[in-house]
């Protein structure tokens, strides 16, 4: 594994993270292997976005093995059903986070979406008094809207989770460059996004002979290679490129067994295959061309 500085707050936190979300099969032992697993391999940047018993107990039963300044611990905070997260619920999760984990304190405490949900004045207030008696070390936004990049450029937080991947454009990369020119950690998300998981034969489809005769541009690029590439998995080739990214402190990742754990941490040791790096910049390319031909029409 591979480490890498968060922001400005004089930590390094390994280059893969592990988000541990809410999955009603496993049970707190599961849960326990499969923290143990990131440990054992690495892993020492965990963020909770889920509340389950079973996630809670088994997490923090693997955490309690290994000393905690070695450790950093993310929570993502998300409102109830009304969208708005006011600041004693949030003065509440924090509370039960701490008492329920018994990790002492939190390294960052993110609050999710700002485009989708509402997070009133007193809310960021609460959280700046909270990190101001050390139960948060840092405070984080997670989002990709215009909302979520005001919130960014406010000057109030540390660290931003944004999307970021091999098919990410101008708007995703200029946004995460600008957190850097700003000192703010980047946790990049989405590495392996939902269009790209499947061999969608429509997302870029083979263009025909006529196309190829009249348009020069036809046969540029493609994410074909993703499925094809002798020795690796689109998703081993999505996460290779993210860790390409020396903008990101850290690339998340999700899991639901320890041997999925293993083999997407092998990734940071590995460089992407030979030629991977220019099939990608044409595929975005050619995406964009054929964006461009679509608003065209």
């Amino acid at each position: 594994m591979r480490y890498r500085p968060f922001g400005s707050a004089g930590v390094a936190v390994s280059a893969i993270s592990l988000r541990l979300e809410d999955q009603p099969r496993l049970r707190a032992g599961d849960w326990c292997r499969l923290v143990y697993s990131a440990l054992e391999n690495g892993v020492n940047a965990f963020e909770f976005d889920g509340v389950s018993p079973a996630l809670i107990e088994g997490a923090a039963e693997a955490f309690s093995t290994v000393e905690r300044r070695l450790l950093f611990i993310g929570w993502r905070l998300r409102p109830a059903s009304d969208r708005t997260l006011k600041a004693q619920a949030v003065h509440d999760m924090i509370d039960q986070a701490l008492d329920r984990t018994g990790l002492g304190h939190l390294d960052v405490a993110t609050l999710d979406d700002p485009d989708a949900n509402a997070f009133p004045a007193e809310t960021l207030e609460q959280l700046k008094a909270l990190r101001n008696a050390r139960l948060i070390r840092l405070l984080g936004v997670a989002g990709s809207g215009e909302t979520f990049d005001a919130y960014a450029a406010s000057g109030q937080f540390d660290a931003m989770a944004t999307p970021f991947n091999l098919a990410s454009g101008w708007v995703e990369r200029s946004r995460v460059r600008a957190a850097m020119g700003r000192e703010m950690a980047v946790i990049g998300q989405d590495y392996w996004p939902q269009a790209l998981r499947e061999d969608h034969k429509t997302f870029l489809p083979k263009p025909s002979l006529w196309r190829r005769r009249t348009d020069p541009l036809a046969d540029v690029g493609g994410y074909h290679f993703l499925h094809n590439t002798p020795g690796w998995s689109a998703q081993q080739i999505c996460l290779a490129y993210a860790l390409t990214e020396p903008s990101l402190a850290t690339v998340q990742i999700t899991a639901s067994t320890p041997a999925e754990v293993e083999a997407l941490a092998a990734i940071a040791e590995r460089d992407l295959p030979t030629g991977c790096a220019a099939q990608i910049e044409m595929a975005r390319f050619s995406a964009q061309e054929a964006e461009k031909a679509k608003r065209r029409a």
